[in-house]
């Protein structure tokens, strides 16, 4: 499969291949298999925010000691890793720049 170009909002989980159709804040290319996968992870981030928001009605667990915030910050770095292996070279350099990426870039 040919790669397309994509756009992506991380704050809204969108992917779009129309640029005008909605703001985005990065652009990629992919085949549309990789664009489900990562569909997939905005999914997955958006349902350990929900848990996350659960948690902290329970006012004793810190954030650093649950195992749902952990889940949130991983799935969310997973989708900038997949945004950054399969972006343009000015969205690798900006998520270079945000430093939020383990070395295994």
């Amino acid at each position: 499969m040919d790669k397309q170009p994509y756009y992506v909002n991380v704050e809204t989980g969108e992917v779009h291949s129309d640029k005008t159709a909605s703001g985005f804040q990065f652009e990629i290319r992919a085949t549309a298999e990789e664009v489900s996968r990562l569909t997939k992870l905005f999914r997955e981030c958006d349902e350990a925010a929900t848990d996350t928001f659960l948690r902290t009605h329970v006012p004793y667990v810190p954030y650093h000691n649950d195992s749902d915030n952990d889940r949130y910050d991983q799935t969310l770095k997973d989708i900038y890793q997949f945004i950054h292996d399969h972006g343009q070279p000015l969205t690798k350099e900006h998520i270079e720049s945000m430093a939020i990426l383990d070395e295994r870039q």
